[in-house]
């Protein structure tokens, strides 16, 4: 396939790739949004597929079904999960993916850089804290400054149609961004978070510690009960 800047099918590599995961309630649908920056500059983020899970998923279930996706990858995706509705999901992920888990909470306010570890079996992952409308505003400056690159498809317009879709209400504490009811915005929540995570400061370090957890270990050397007499 010939090389195009503008189509992230032709893409050789993301770097890093990254796989958006907002968590649906019981009437939504959970997705997977993959993508990440092209190998080049200047940065471009490109989103590559974008996925919606079987509804009724839950638990090691959700998770089982975005490993498939993973694994298409060759499970070396960094995964940015939101887990505003559902903490204890922490824990599975990291049972699926280690700590190539990076978690979101979405709230009223924040700037996406305040993070906590939160405590996961015999480790911990780094939770991070954003504000809806901060989210979904540094998608639009990324889009209005022609940075980001969607795949052609029936997908991709379904996630601009919900970014398009958002009723937007002026309030004194700033734009609040609602989803009309009745409709969806998971995967244009999923695109925002996309964007988010490509840019954020501390990617290199979150690619870091993941890529280093996939290194063998050295087996600890042979002690000869010769070494005792």
């Amino acid at each position: 396939m010939t090389f195009n800047r503008d189509d992230p099918n032709t893409w050789p590599y993301f770097s890093p790739l990254i796989i958006a995961h907002d968590v649906g309630r019981s009437r939504d649908r959970s997705t997977a949004v993959i993508g990440g920056n092209g190998p080049f500059e200047p940065r471009l983020l490109g989103i590559r597929e974008l996925h919606e899970l079987p509804q009724g998923l839950y638990g090691s279930a959700r998770a089982s079904a975005l490993a498939a996706i993973d694994r298409q990858y060759n499970s070396n995706a960094l995964i940015v999960a939101d887990l505003s509705n559902d903490a204890t999901y922490a824990e599975v992920l990291f049972d699926t993916f280690g700590v190539r888990v990076i978690g979101l909470q979405i709230t009223r306010s924040g700037d996406g850089m305040a993070c906590e570890r939160r405590p996961v079996k015999h480790s911990a992952i780094l939770i991070y804290t954003i504000g809806r409308t901060y989210l979904l505003e540094l998608l639009h400056t990324e889009m209005q400054n022609a940075q980001v690159r969607f795949v052609d498809g029936p997908m991709s317009k379904r996630a601009y149609e919900q970014l398009m879709g958002l009723e937007t209400e002026m309030r004194e504490s700033g734009t609040v961004y609602s989803c009309p009811q009745g409709q969806h915005d998971d995967l244009g929540i999923s695109c925002a978070m996309l964007a988010w995570a490509a840019q954020h400061p501390h990617l290199r370090e979150w690619v870091r510690i993941s890529e280093q957890s996939r290194r063998p270990r050295k087996p600890s050397p042979q002690v000869s009960w010769a070494a005792w007499t």
